[in-house]
């Protein structure tokens, strides 16, 4: 593998890494114990946003499920900008609820979620500019 396919791939994974890792916590693969810090931060959000916590579990594992979805697409070479467009917007939805209902800090993190979805963002917005010309193909600006 030459330089340059290592900077274009290397943001693909750092994603995918992140985003597979929350897994263990969104569905409670790690148990009750690793679930239940998402349970408090999507009850949190639920019951902002909506005034109904009983949503968490909608949007925890809705959450978790399109996080698997965006991983998977990233990894492959055809559909990484999909996966690009889907984490970007996933970390924008995380970000602006840690700005409007969580705060930056959750449960003593100093602020450790909020930094991780900026990365995310940021390397999904470098795996859209690698691959703007597949997107700019499918909007017909090509």
């Amino acid at each position: 593998m030459n330089k340059n396919n290592l900077v274009l791939l290397l943001p693909r994974i750092v994603i995918a890494f992140i985003l597979l890792q929350t897994l263990y916590f969104k569905f409670g693969i790690g148990g009750e114990e690793a679930m239940q810090e998402s349970k408090e931060i999507f009850g949190m959000i639920a019951f902002e946003a909506f005034g109904d916590a009983s949503y968490e579990p909608y949007m925890r594992i809705g959450t978790g499920i399109l996080e698997l979805v965006a991983s998977i697409l990233l990894l492959l070479n055809a559909t990484a900008y999909l996966g690009a467009i889907l984490g970007a917007g996933l970390m924008g939805g995380a970000i602006l609820s840690h700005l409007l209902f969580i705060g930056i800090e959750v449960r003593g993190d100093n602020g450790q979620l909020f930094i991780i979805a900026v990365i995310v963002l940021l390397a999904s917005i470098k795996v859209l500019f690698d691959e703007r010309e597949k997107l700019l193909k499918i909007l017909g600006k090509e």
